[in-house]
């Protein structure tokens, strides 16, 4: 009996600290290639998918710790910006690289202010304001 409790207590511990959990091995972002007009400002929609060690994939959000940026042109122009939700909006024409970022180890990141400092799974998108 005493070695049953401590086989259950060690389960519990393993699931609690999120032993078990498949880790981020990749994020695709869609569309890959996509314009629109900087003048009107055009507006793209970018969505995440994390595809995941154990070969399954889900969409990700800010929850799971989901980041997104837009690079400067080649001649260091802003050309685009993009918010939290993924929705890019071009300003200036040139081409630019979107980036979505997501901690490898999502279990981490939860609400509760501490930091997760797993490493960090990119993935990225093409943008062409003309």
């Amino acid at each position: 009996m005493k070695y049953m409790l401590f086989l259950v207590m060690a389960v519990v511990a393993l699931v609690g600290c999120g032993a078990g959990h498949a880790n981020l091995t990749s994020i695709t972002v869609s569309p890959q290639s996509a314009t629109t007009t900087s003048n009107p400002q055009g507006q793209v929609g970018y969505t995440a998918t994390g595809n995941f060690a154990n070969g399954k994939s889900r969409e990700l959000s800010q929850v799971d710790g989901l980041s997104w940026k837009t690079s400067p042109t080649s001649t260091g122009t802003v050309a685009a910006t993009i918010g939290s939700t993924g929705e890019a909006t071009c300003s200036a024409p040139g081409t630019v690289t979107v980036t979505a970022s997501a901690p490898e180890n999502l279990q981490l990141t939860v609400n509760n202010g501490v930091q997760n400092t797993s490493a960090t799974v990119s993935g990225t998108a093409t943008l062409i304001c003309q």
